[in-house]
């Protein structure tokens, strides 16, 4: 069975890490080995809540939902089933989902950043001489 973790971050992390997975993988894989003040801080401060408790079984798919306040817990066979029955739902929802699969030391984005969100973060500034 494959275990995958999928965190809601803010737009703002979004597009300020979007090329710095690395560095976003390895503080919510450690986030989740302990989790101090100064960590639950940080993790309130770049991510969303998913509603606590919740939890969906599919026998169909035999897929395992559960959630937890910082991220969505997938269980299921294969990375083909978890995207069609849930991560393409959640790439309708947001863009902004980062999965983390730990067994595999994998992560990355739901889906890529958009262009209109690159092109909203540059300034030109014109001149007519």
């Amino acid at each position: 069975m494959k275990e995958y973790f999928v965190y809601w971050v803010k737009h703002e992390i979004y597009l300020r890490y979007f090329y710095k997975t690395d560095i976003l993988y390895r503080f919510l894989l450690s986030s989740q080995a302990g989790n101090t003040a100064y960590v639950q801080d940080q993790l309130d401060y770049i991510t969303y809540d998913f509603p606590h408790g919740a939890s969906l079984e599919s026998g169909e798919n035999n897929v395992h939902l559960e959630t937890d306040p910082r991220y969505l817990r997938v269980v299921c066979d294969s990375l083909t089933t978890a995207e069609e029955s849930v991560f393409t739902d959640l790439r309708q929802f947001d863009s902004s989902f980062f999965i983390i699969e730990p067994a595999a030391n994998n992560c990355g984005w739901i889906s890529p950043i958009i262009k209109n969100d690159l092109q909203s973060r540059v300034h030109l500034l014109y001149s007519s001489f």
